[in-house]
């Protein structure tokens, strides 16, 4: 009898892209332009902030067998991917997986584009890739969730799994083996969980390290290592070691006949996903009832209990720290009625208009709202003005949300928004032309190549 690893890894051998949903394939290119928007916007950030990292692979070296983003860099294919997904979750506008609460897009777009460049594969196998590591990764988060968020950053944890897949297939791993590179980078995966609640930049590295040792791992099986085998479902394994009760029977149930990509989340705000709906909530009362920051008491937030285990942090010191702080994003929200890409320059987070309404802020955990709303971030919003009066709303599905999809239409504009200030209109388009044209490419290289400056 098959375990759950097995039935996996033989899942991901045989699955091609021709059995693949065009709903899937469609979705699958939306995540893949806004990972690539949101790449080009931390390499803009990252030239102030993390410019280190450029040098850093540099004299790290490497046989030149992939590209690292813009800068157009060559090094090997872990070193690439893992630079390309650092500066893809900087600006934490990357896309969710509501299942596993991971930023999967972070390591399994610069897997597939680093090692698909080093392999020569074309458009259909990475798609199939990228779909088949969100399937994997998704469905051990279901698993796992939620217990194994208490310590653990699910992007660095189950992102390494997800690389692995995708090294897996595009190096054309047969069944056992592709086992064997799930076991063997469950085994490396890490990532604390410290770093979301103080805006650390560590959380920037998770999903690089993932990508990084994901592709390791199955290049290290490639080779012909024996590595271990069944590791998610061992007695001491992945599954037993980094959740409470693990709930096996997400692994395999109803595969090949649903699809967790198609559970993808992506952003309209570059902040923590938690603070969404409490964002939307709170523009949408202060525009309806024309309040000014000036005239609120409170602010009162009835949230889910993923919600209040992170985001609260009353005093952010760094352009991160405001992105995953929910008083400052709402704060923020109140005072100009949008969330943007340069609301989290230091001055606006030092503004003392901000730094006092802050303090008005409150989140209530509600229980029930994990069977009212599940599979939401659902938050309920009361302000008190200073005259008195109270007003109320509900957000239940933050855009972007399967529920509450972006258009293609407005991935692109978003794409567009954040490629702004460092591409050429024509780049961008090029860009945008080859990625909804994915499965046309004979070659990666031909995405590669718009993506240089």
């Amino acid at each position: 009898m098959m375990g759950p690893t097995q039935i996996l890894a033989e899942y991901v051998s045989q699955t091609s892209f021709s059995q693949l949903p065009k709903e899937v394939i469609q979705k699958t290119k939306g995540i893949v332009l806004d990972t690539l928007g949101c790449g080009i916007a931390g390499y803009t950030l990252a030239s102030h902030e993390f410019h280190w990292i450029f040098g850093l692979v540099k004299e790290m070296g490497g046989n030149p067998e992939a590209t690292v983003f813009l800068e157009g860099m060559k090094t090997s294919a872990s070193q690439a991917a893992m630079t390309n997904g650092v500066l893809i979750h900087t600006v934490d506008f990357d896309d969710t997986h509501m299942g596993s609460i991971s930023h999967l897009g972070a390591p399994v777009v610069p897997s597939a584009l680093a090692l698909g460049e080093k392999v020569g594969a074309d458009g259909m196998a990475l798609i199939s890739a990228a779909v088949l590591a969100y399937e994997v990764a998704g469905r051990i988060g279901k698993a796992l969730m939620p217990s194994h968020y208490k310590y653990w950053h699910p992007t660095g944890t189950f992102g390494t799994i997800a690389a692995a897949v995708v090294a897996s297939k595009l190096l054309g791993l047969k069944a056992d083996r592709v086992e064997q590179a799930i076991s063997l980078a469950a085994d490396g995966a890490s990532g604390m969980r410290y770093c979301i609640d103080f805006g650390d930049f560590s959380k920037s590295l998770h999903p690089g390290f993932a990508a990084r040792n994901g592709i390791l791992a199955a290049q290290i099986i490639a080779r012909g290592a024996a590595g271990p085998k069944g590791l998610l479902e061992y007695k001491s394994g992945f599954c037993e070691a980094y959740a409470d009760e693990p709930k096996m029977k997400c692994l395999t149930e109803n595969l090949g006949s649903s699809y967790e990509i198609l559970e993808d989340s992506l952003k309209a705000f570059p902040t923590i996903l938690c603070s969404h709906t409490p964002i939307q909530g709170t523009i949408k009362l202060m525009k309806e009832k024309n309040l000014r920051l000036e005239d609120v008491e409170s602010v009162h937030f009835r949230v889910t209990p993923t919600a209040p285990g992170q985001g609260m942090n009353y005093a952010p010191d760094s352009p991160l720290a405001a992105r995953l702080s929910i008083p400052y994003c709402v704060g923020r929200a109140a005072a100009d009625g949008y969330i943007a890409m340069d609301q989290f320059q230091e001055e606006k987070i030092q503004d003392a208009r901000i730094q006092q309404f802050m303090k008005k802020v409150t989140l209530e955990s509600v229980p029930q709202f994990v069977e009212k709303y599940p599979g939401t971030l659902a938050a309920q919003v009361e302000i008190q003005t200073k005259d008195g009066k109270r007003f109320q709303d509900e957000s239940i599905y933050p855009k972007g949300h399967p529920k509450n999809p972006m258009t293609d239409k407005e991935i692109q504009e978003k794409f567009r928004r954040l490629s702004l200030n460092t591409l050429d209109r024509g780049q961008t388009e090029k860009i945008i032309e080859k990625v909804y044209g994915l499965e046309n490419l004979k070659a990666t290289k031909e995405l590669i190549d718009t993506l240089i400056r």
